[in-house]
């Protein structure tokens, strides 16, 4: 079928293949619409949008409103420089002679303009360009080989890796197909449908029909559409028997890639297993089946839940799913039984035989760590003997769970077991509930502990990880993070975003690096584990305040202020930045403040070392009263704003500088700092340290943009 393509076109483009894992189908999904739309751009090829759509068996893209022909674009080339054109009688040299016939020009015909570098000579070529069908043809080969997976499939003889294997491709620009081979698969305009109801190909005649086609087929294309499929079918199927389902977002991510077209049926099991733990039973459907549980309007778990099903006839699929259920239940009802032989302080030990790392010793090793560590963290927070009894007891047990039957048969019951086990040991609810919390947020998303003990485990537990890992130099790289490290700072840093009465970040770090050392784990020092820490903790800082609104100047103005890296001391800080930045004298008070600090930049630059130390400013050398006023401003404001500091009092500060600020200026005015005088420059400087001092409490207000 040929005809006259028209000035805009919609592109579709279908890879068909085996199943796609569903884990990976999101950002695939996302990977072909972003490497869709760097080469089209790159290619001058305009478009209006690009959607991706998808089901285990395809990888679908729409292009709507794409330009049939590339835009023209005019090149000026840069050849040699003029002096290595022309001999000294003036005839061109090689040099000009080559560059003239690679552009396909004679050597007259290229034209010399001046640069920075000097006289070059230059060819202005213009590309009318090509049809969008060639250009497609030729880079789409290139674009399908070039996307990534976390696993890769190589199939028969082929060369080629993808997901899983590719059974057939389509591509069409409107009506033409767009022709290209990729290892003997050659691209065309026929589909298939559902595996099962439809397996029959059928050709597309254009890219409008495609959906209603595949539709026909059995196969429902948009994952947005299945997913209002199931959570609908799922709710109609719970309240038809007075109950709902339990529909979390990573389940119904799942389902939705698992089938091209969903169906769904409600299936029981015998109410006996509800006397296992309701935490239980709900992982056995979810992890280990895809299966919706079912909840009254209590909350309290129902003997039932949802499945979703590709294709089948309904009660055998009720059945089997029904039967295999049973028998997860059944194996989790004897790990129950069995665990539950013995208080969970018993299991301690085993962590003995159980690697944390290689380098970092045993669980049990860990547990030792986090013990310790509590003891210094519930001195700091001057916790009473209860609240330090009690998470010195969630340290010693927060990892037993680890060498239970059932944590090892439902590994994502860890902690939420602990928990079950602890209060069947009749241990404290405090020690219970931080043994479940120690491990929250467990994704991004989720709220932190909400239980003081429970929190300070959460922090020590990944303090400990941070600094064993990155202490052997597994630092996250780029995409690269397999040790969850980015998550585990992100965790610390929303934990402590609350909490202003925690250590700071460097007193947590070499608490932890000490307990290394005493154990000679082969760590680096602690001089270069901190900046590396300090790195990825200020990362997640700063994204945890771009989530809060605040700019990004002001972002970096707080972390580059304040006397310690309390976390909570950076996030009031700059949202105090970020309000007041909304106040006409914001300006006024940057533009202060940068001054000393400009000044004391440009000192050390010549070697010049002033020292922020009240002791080391002489009175008697001051020359001029806009010294003795700045001195007595800094003499009142020092021992004020470090006690105000220590309460996390900032805005008080910030109102206080406003007296530093009248004293700064003047000085600036009528006394030259950088004399020739060595004894005043210094004295001068060190005066002036001593004011950036109390600026730097609350910014690094160099780092703060100025509007014009």
């Amino acid at each position: 079928m040929s005809t006259v393509l028209k000035e805009r076109a919609t592109f579709l483009l279908e890879i068909g293949c085996e199943e796609m894992p569903a884990g990976f189908m999101r950002g695939t999904l996302q990977q072909l619409a972003e490497k869709l739309s760097q080469m089209l751009t790159e290619h001058r090829l305009s478009f209006a949008q690009i959607r991706t759509l998808g089901t285990p068996r395809r990888l679908i893209a729409f292009v709507d409103d794409l330009a049939t022909h590339q835009s023209p674009e005019e090149r000026t080339i840069r050849g040699p420089a003029r002096r290595a054109c022309f001999d000294e009688q003036g005839n061109p040299t090689q040099a000009l002679i080559g560059f003239a016939r690679s552009r396909g020009v004679e050597p007259e015909q290229v034209q010399f303009m001046q640069t920075p570098q000097g006289e070059y000579a230059f060819v202005t070529e213009y590309d009318a360009g090509r049809p969008a069908l060639e250009v497609l043809a030729e880079t789409l080969p290139n674009l399908i080989l070039s996307m990534s997976f976390p696993k890769t499939l190589r199939w028969g003889a082929r060369k080629m890796r993808f997901g899983r294997p590719i059974r057939w491709i389509l591509a069409l620009l409107d009506t033409e197909v767009v022709p290209f081979e990729i290892e003997g698969i050659a691209s065309g305009r026929t589909s298939r449908g559902h595996r099962f109801l439809a397996p029959e190909p059928f050709e597309v005649p254009a890219p409008e029909a495609f959906l209603d086609a595949l539709r026909r087929a059995h196969v429902i294309a948009d994952p947005e559409e299945r997913k209002a499929m199931i959570v609908d079918g799922a709710t109609r199927l719970a309240h038809a028997v007075g109950l709902k389902p339990v529909i979390e977002d990573d389940l119904l991510e799942e389902n939705v890639f698992l089938v091209e077209k969903p169906h769904l049926l409600r299936g029981s099991f015998p109410e006996s297993y509800l006397r296992l733990p309701a935490p239980v039973l709900m992982s056995a459907m979810k992890k280990h089946e895809k299966f919706f549980p079912l909840v009254d309007s209590q909350g309290n778990l129902a003997p039932g839940f949802i499945s979703v099903y590709n294709n089948g006839d309904p009660d055998k699929v009720r059945e089997g799913n029904e039967w295999v259920l049973i028998a997860r239940f059944n194996d989790a009802s004897f790990f129950f039984e069995e665990d539950l032989k013995r208080p969970l302080t018993e299991f301690v030990p085993m962590l003995g035989r159980m690697l944390f790392q290689q380098k970092l010793g045993t669980l049990l090793d860990k547990t030792h760590r986090l013990e310790r560590l509590s003891e210094k963290l519930a001195r700091a927070l001057d916790w009473d003997r209860d609240q330090t009894e009690c998470l010195l007891r969630a340290a010693h047990l927060c990892k037993a769970d680890l060498a239970t039957q059932m944590v090892m048969e439902f590994p994502d019951l860890q902690g939420v077991i602990g928990r079950e086990y602890a209060l069947r040991a009749n241990e404290p609810l405090c020690v219970a509930e931080a043994i479940a919390q120690h491990y929250e947020p467990r994704h991004a998303g989720d709220p932190p502990p909400n239980h003081p003990i429970g929190r300070a485990l959460a922090v020590l537990d990944r303090i400990d990880t941070l600094v064993g890992y990155v202490g052997l130099g597994y630092l996250p790289k780029g995409s690269s993070d397999p040790f969850g490290l980015r998550r585990a700072a992100a965790a610390v840093v929303e934990i402590l975003a609350d909490e202003p009465d925690y250590p700071t970040l460097a007193e947590l770090v070499q608490h932890a690096h000490d307990q290394y050392r005493e154990q000679r784990a082969p760590l680096k020092p602690l001089v270069a584990v901190q900046p590396e820490l300090r790195t990825l903790f200020y990362a997640r800082i700063e994204a945890l305040l771009e989530e809060k609104g605040v700019r990004y100047d002001l972002i970096r103005a707080a972390l580059g202020g304040g006397w310690d890296d309390s976390v909570y001391g950076f996030v009031q800080r700059a949202l105090l930045l970020q309000k007041r930045a909304q106040t006409p004298e914001f300006a006024a008070r940057a533009t202060t403040a940068i001054r000393p600090a400009n000044i004391l930049q440009a000192a050390e630059k010549q070697g010049l070392k002033p020292v922020a130390d009240l002791s080391q400013i002489d009175p008697a050398l001051f020359q001029h009263e806009s010294e003795h006023a700045l001195y007595a401003a800094v003499m009142r404001l020092t021992p004020q704003f470090e006690a105000l500091y220590t309460a996390h009092q900032y805005e008080t500060m910030d109102a206080m500088l406003a007296e530093l600020d009248e004293a700064v200026n003047p000085l600036f005015d009528h006394v030259m700092v950088m004399t020739d005088d060595a004894a005043l420059r210094a004295n001068r400087l060190n005066l002036l340290a001593c004011a950036n001092r109390l600026y730097l409490a609350l910014a690094d207000w160099r780092q703060v943009v100025l509007s014009d």
